[in-house]
């Protein structure tokens, strides 16, 4: 895969180049990638930034294949800046090494020895970058030229003056640089580099151990170890061993890839979440031995995540069916609300949704139990405020009748159909009963005058009343004493009836 991050456009019109021509650039960037990496680990190819000729030939575009946005090592601040220009003299130093041992193993390998040597020169620090915590070198082998001609030094990191021209500058044909690697190559077959063949097989070993314990994490260390594997064996060869282990843990990666995207789309759809907890162990439970290794990460933690959302629906469902349980019973509901965490002592009456800013929405399944319950904690208290105001009321001296009609005007908007303010609509609509019998004896009463017959009906219809109570108690004293005005009268108009009839 080409690098694809473009780290920055630098005007080259003044410096010398390490080939002949412009086109060359690319052919010289692959032939030292190959050559570096062979024998190092990648991250050493990796300061070398890919050089591509823009279309005006004066200027040219730097890519490099790191993660992450590019950075002037100029614009770190200086305890960072130092950290990354240490980082990269040990990186360039490696290479000088690599160069520097090539003549004394192999004959006739130092024209490609010098080419590498030369790329660790750079004009000066301004054209260093930093992309994640990795240093990258452009107009790497570029010599400053113009300045030169001025009378003035070239930056720190140029050959002085008095040094000999890079071999660089030679007309190099690229097809012989293949040849001097290819060269490279066979030597280590016979085993005149035995010993670089040992360090990039350990090397090799050692980017694969790293990319398993990332566990799928962070870059795509296995796709660049395969990328550096098809570099050094393009005819795929050699290696079998190390590209099945990097296929089966790809595989494995991309498997725990998609349970995270079906988690994570599940969301908290319970019905969902089982259904992918089913996949992952199957009918009996148990994971398929063919399958991929559970107890290993990112598997390990997609799982814990999974059965987490799973053990919140299960706890859930079973405070949903307990509360259907415990509907209309207050003390049992009060219980169950310390259980789920809803306190009794706040307000219930207000919604659950109306929660301070800071505090985010609960989007699990708990939520709607917590809103049913609350619910229905805040019809207990509404029951006991309504049973408390009707207990006043009818403590009331004239019995209450015009507190019960402004309950009864509150309680309007309730829903009264069940436990528990069905009782309590039950009573007051009792002790409004009362309050219109007594307003109906009150006005039979009142019409009844000095009318003893009526006055004797209404008694007799009284009787059946609990007149002890008020305000029926007032109307049965009203009563008696217009009945009783009825005997004196009726008692008088006997008595002139008998005195008339004697002689």
């Amino acid at each position: 895969m080409a690098p694809s991050l473009r780290v920055a456009r630098v005007d080259i019109s003044g410096y010398r180049l390490p080939t002949e021509e412009l086109a060359g650039l690319d052919e010289l960037h692959r032939e030292l990638q190959n050559l570096i990496r062979r024998h190092l680990p990648g991250v050493a190819a990796s300061v070398f930034a890919l050089p591509v000729p823009c279309t005006d030939g004066k200027t040219v575009d730097w890519y490099s294949d790191l993660p992450g946005q590019p950075t002037r090592l100029t614009a770190l601040p200086a305890a960072r800046r130092a950290a990354m220009k240490a980082k990269l003299e040990e990186r360039l130093d490696a290479l000088r090494r690599l160069a520097d041992a090539l003549p004394t193993r192999v004959k006739g390998s130092e024209s490609i020895a010098a080419i590498l040597r030369a790329a660790t020169r750079y004009p000066d620090d301004s054209h260093v970058y930093v992309i994640g915590d990795e240093p990258v070198l452009t107009l790497w082998g570029f010599v400053l030229v113009e300045e030169a001609r001025r009378g003035r030094a070239p930056g720190p990191t140029l050959a002085s003056a008095s040094a000999p021209e890079p071999l660089v500058r030679r007309r190099f044909p690229w097809g012989g640089a293949g040849a001097i690697v290819l060269f490279l190559g066979t030597g280590l077959a016979g085993g005149g580099w035995l010993w670089l063949d040992r360090r990039e097989s350990d090397s090799l070993a050692a980017e694969l151990q790293a990319g398993l314990d990332a566990a799928c994490a962070g870059p795509d260390r296995l796709g660049a170890l395969a990328l550096r594997i098809d570099r050094l064996d393009p005819q795929r060869t050699g290696y079998a061993e190390l590209r099945e282990q990097i296929t089966t843990e790809q595989a494995r990666c991309a498997a725990a890839e998609s349970l995270d995207r079906e988690v994570i789309a599940a969301d908290w759809d319970c019905a969902r979440l089982a259904e992918i907890r089913q996949g992952v162990t199957g009918s009996d439970g148990e994971p398929p031995p063919s399958g991929p290794d559970f107890g290993r990460e990112p598997f390990a933690g997609i799982v814990a995540r999974l059965d987490e959302r799973i053990g919140v629906c299960e706890t859930s469902a079973q405070a949903a069916s307990e509360l259907e349980r415990r509907l209309g019973n207050c003390a049992e509901l009060a219980e169950l609300g310390v259980g789920v965490g809803l306190t009794t002592s706040e307000p219930l009456s207000e919604p659950l949704s109306e929660q301070a800013p800071e505090d985010p929405p609960d989007e699990t399944p708990w939520r709607p139990v917590r809103e049913r319950l609350a619910r229905e904690l805040a019809r207990c208290a509404e029951a006991d405020r309504l049973v408390a105001a009707l207990d006043a009321a009818l403590e009331a001296d004239d019995g209450g009748c015009p507190a019960l009609l402004k309950l009864d005007r509150e309680s309007a908007e309730l829903d009264v159909a069940r436990a528990p303010l069905a009782a309590v609509r039950e009573r007051l609509d009792t002790e409004l009963a009362r309050c219109a019998r007594a307003q109906t004896y009150r006005q039979k009463l009142v019409d009844a005058q000095m009318d003893c017959a009526a006055l004797r009906t209404l008694d007799l219809e009284l009787t059946a009343e609990d007149a002890e109570r008020e305000p029926l108690r007032a109307i049965r004293g009203r009563l008696d004493e217009a009945l009783l005005r009825c005997d004196t009268l009726e008692k008088l108009e006997t008595s002139v009836g008998e005195g008339l009839k004697q002689p």
